[in-house]
Order: structure tokens, then C-alpha cells, then sequence
């Protein structure tokens, strides 16, 4: 809603960041989350470049939604297993189970149908679309790998990686969208609303519900099974979909939505034969005995394994 009246991405991407620190700092303290501390080796070859890949994937996705509707947005999002299946083969070797290459086949048909049939379709935000999906892929494995080489808090590495990110992108949103937020005010120049009160409160608003939503679903997993937050997940962006379509309306056709449901469900059948292989790996001798690290959050608790599940299903 914000891009639509106001088109700064780039702002709306920074003041996303922002807000994560601004929420996560005093949450550290509240939860009495223990300081981790980083030599700069790590920092350096493994926080920064999540980091980057946080700044370059907040701004895609941000740029994404400002060129295309929001229900299109969502399924191109749903693409998130085809790229965690190449970026699994890419930098582990991992080879999959043939069903789990049949599950993407009804994604990759979903998203196609629905890009054919795209009334307000743009070859930019399609593009900036994947390449964040494909960015998250990259940053959700280099996740599990601090999560498992250190006993870092998720959102304690939040806060540590939106600080980074917001810094990244800090110089280039005062070179590019500075100047355009200052121009918007000359009514010469002006093609579109400047910033004002609304916009403000729009931006606040988004950053709150952002963080909001990463505490729900840490917090819903405590209360659900794998497969139970699997479908809470595609149920959460089937109901996007529609408050899209409905509140701003977004044009779509019947073609359109069929494409993005069979997209949906093709993310819950990957969910579902994922948790499966997931159960049966970790009954195996090796992971029988082997505990996993919980992490607190408050009264409650979330070990590593809730952690990667979210990770996995995030966006």
C-alpha cells in the first residue's frame, strides 16, 4: 500500500531495516539474551555477506512489489523451494528424492500460468522478485551455518544483521532516493505524492507488522506441528492473496488465481514430502541421540530445528 502512492523502494527497504533494529535491541534485553561475541574473521567471511544478502534482498523485494501487484508478488515468492533445491545441489552436493523435483513441478506450471496471465505484469519486478527468492535461498543457508557454528540468538543475529544491511544501504539510498524524496517536493517535478505524515505512518506501520510477524511465527510453531505450520503458511499467503485482490484491488482473471493456487499447493506438497524425509532422516541411528540447541523466548522455547523450519518457509 505504501509503494503505491509512494514510490521509494528503496526508502521502504531502509525504514524495514531500521525498524528490525529499533524492535529487536530492546527485545535482546528484555528476553536477557546472552551476548555473542564474533571475532572479525567470522564477522567478515560470514555475517557480512548475510548482510549484503539481506540488503540486496529486502531492496529486490521491495522493488519487486513496487512494479507489480501484490497477490503476483506472492506467488513468485512461492519459487522459494526451486531455489533452495539448485542452491542445495550448488554448494552441498545435495541431491534430492524424485519427489521432491515432482513437487516443483506444479510450482514452476503456477507461476508460469500466472505470468502469462498477468493483466499488470512487468518484466522488472518479475525479475527483482526471483532474484530476492533467490537471495533468501542463499541467506537461509548461511544462516543454518551460524546457527550451527555458534550459539547465536535469532534475534540477536537479526539485530546484527539489519545494523549491517541498513549501513550497506544508508550511502546508496542518500545518492539515489534522497534526491528523488527532495524533488518530489517541487510541484514542477512532481509526478507522484511526496512524503508526508501518511507516509511516515505507513512506513512505521510496515516495519512493526514485519517484526510482528517473525515473533507470530516463532511463536506458532511452539503451538503447531511441522506440517501444521506448512499449512498455516500457505493458508497465511492464500489470505494475502485475496486481501490483495479484495483491498487493492488487483486485476486478476481466472487463469490467473488457478495459477496461483496450483503455485500454493504445489509449496504445500513440497512442505509436506520435506517433513516426511525430515522424519525419517533424524529416526535414523546417527540423529537419534543427538539433542537439539533451544533457544529461549521467554516462557517459551524454540530449538535450531524450529529455527531452520521457519527459515525454510519464510517470505
Amino acid at each position: 500500500m505504501t509503494l503505491l502512492d509512494y514510490p521509494f523502494p528503496l526508502t521502504v527497504a531502509l525504514s524495514s531495516l531500521l525498524n528490525s533494529v529499533i524492535y529487536a535491541i530492546p527485545l535482546t534485553k528484555i528476553l536477557h539474551i546472552k551476548h555473542v561475541k564474533l571475532n572479525r574473521t567470522y564477522i567478515i567471511r560470514t555475517i557480512l555477506p548475510i548482510s549484503l544478502g539481506k540488503a540486496l534482498a529486502v531492496t529486490s523485494a521491495y522493488a519487486s512489489l513496487s512494479e507489480v501487484a501484490v497477490s503476483y508478488a506472492q506467488t513468485v515468492k512461492a519459487t522459494m523451494p526451486i531455489f533452495t533445491v539448485v542452491v542445495a545441489r550448488i554448494i552441498l552436493g545435495e541431491k534430492q528424492s524424485s519427489k521432491i523435483y515432482v513437487s516443483l513441478i506444479p510450482i514452476i506450471f503456477g507461476v508460469i500460468l500466472a505470468s502469462m496471465t498477468e493483466l499488470a505484469f512487468d518484466s522488472y519486478g518479475l525479475f527483482w522478485g526471483l532474484f530476492s527468492t533467490l537471495l533468501y535461498s542463499f541467506m537461509n543457508f548461511m544462516t543454518k551455518k551460524v546457527f550451527d557454528n555458534t550459539k547465536m540468538h535469532p534475534i540477536a543475529l537479526l539485530s546484527l544483521t539489519s545494523q549491517i544491511a541498513a549501513t550497506i544501504i544508508f550511502p546508496v539510498w542518500f545518492v539515489k532516493n534522497s534526491r528523488l524524496v527532495w524533488l518530489s517536493f517541487d510541484e514542477q517535478n512532481r509526478t507522484y505524492h511526496s512524503p508526508d505524515l501518511n507516509f511516515i505512518f505507513l512506513i512505521g506501520l510496515s516495519g512493526i507488522l514485519s517484526f510482528l510477524q517473525n515473533l507470530c511465527a516463532f511463536s506458532l510453531i511452539h503451538q503447531l506441528t511441522t506440517l501444521s505450520y506448512a499449512v498455516s503458511n500457505c493458508a497465511k499467503r492464500i489470505a494475502v492473496i485475496i486481501l490483495s485482490i479484495v483491498a487493492l484491488k488487483n486485476p486478476v482473471t481466472e487463469l490467473n488465481v488457478i495459477g496461483m493456487l496450483i503455485t500454493i499447493l504445489g509449496v504445500f506438497y513440497y512442505n509436506r514430502i520435506k517433513n516426511k524425509e525430515r522424519h525419517r532422516t533424524m529416526s535414523e541411528p546417527f540423529f537419534r541421540n543427538r539433542k537439539p540447541r533451544v533457544f529461549e523466548y521467554g516462557s517459551l522455547k524454540s530449538t535450531n530445528s524450529d529455527v531452520r523450519l521457519i527459515l525454510d518457509a519464510r517470505i
